[in-house]
């Protein structure tokens, strides 16, 4: 199987941002500082007094990979393309995939691969293939802009994941006839959840339905999720 290297694109490093408990936000404009969130603090001011701004002001820019706190702007500075070949880290959740397709299209597990999935399944679900992966790479997106970005971002999007996946335990583990059906099940039952955890999901903008159906993907990688088809394995 070929494979093609995820590419990233940084650009200048953003101003510091600090977000403070539930409702409050500050910019700081300092040339190559870093985002830091610190959840529950006592203080409506920063070490320095400096009054931290509403967080119903932020908002990310999607289009422009850029968080707008009010009058500032914050540019995110990663760019992850999803790139044509699959990448090695993408197999497990693809071969999960793999499975449920050729469960529902009645081939013995196994003759449905990533080095046949182009070609051997019908245009229907291909399309499905597809949109998998741009919701794998929209979620993969909002994991290393957070990594990248704020102080904590592993542990948040870490939150994220936990959060998600209390949500759709339930659907998961559910009786259903095929495999397809119970992605399915998931994937609407994700769509329809609050994810409140974390403190990502007060960027407005940054996760919707498409990143969410990707965080379960990302789940199956991390092999929380551990098969669609035999979840008894």
């Amino acid at each position: 199987m070929d494979t093609k290297n995820t590419v990233i694109n940084d650009t200048s490093a953003p101003p510091t941002v600090q977000q403070t408990g539930k409702h409050n936000i500050n910019v700081n404009n300092q040339p190559g500082g870093n985002v830091n969130i610190f959840n529950d603090s006592p203080t409506d001011y920063d070490e320095s007094g400096i009054p931290y701004t509403p967080i119903n002001h932020v908002r990310f820019d999607s289009e422009n990979n850029i968080i707008y706190l009010g009058n500032e702007q914050v540019k995110i500075p990663i760019e992850l393309i999803q790139p044509n070949l699959l990448t090695p880290e993408e197999l497990p959740y693809v071969n999960a995939l793999c499975d449920i397709y050729a469960e529902k299209l009645g081939v013995a597990l196994g003759e449905i691969n990533p080095d046949t999935i182009s070609t051997a399944l019908p245009k229907k679900l291909l399309h499905h293939y597809s949109s998998q992966r741009k919701a794998y790479y929209q979620a993969e997106f909002v994991k290393r802009m957070a990594r990248e970005t704020f102080s904590d971002g592993a542990k948040q999007f870490s939150t994220l994941k936990e959060d998600a996946f209390a949500g759709i335990e339930d659907a998961y583990y559910d009786d259903y006839s095929t495999g397809y059906d119970r992605l399915k099940a998931v994937l609407e039952r994700i769509t329809t959840i609050s994810l409140t955890k974390s403190a990502l999901i007060n960027l407005v903008g940054l996760i919707g339905n498409l990143e969410k159906k990707g965080i379960c993907h990302i789940l199956v990688n991390d092999d929380i999720i551990k098969s669609w088809v035999n979840i008894d394995e």
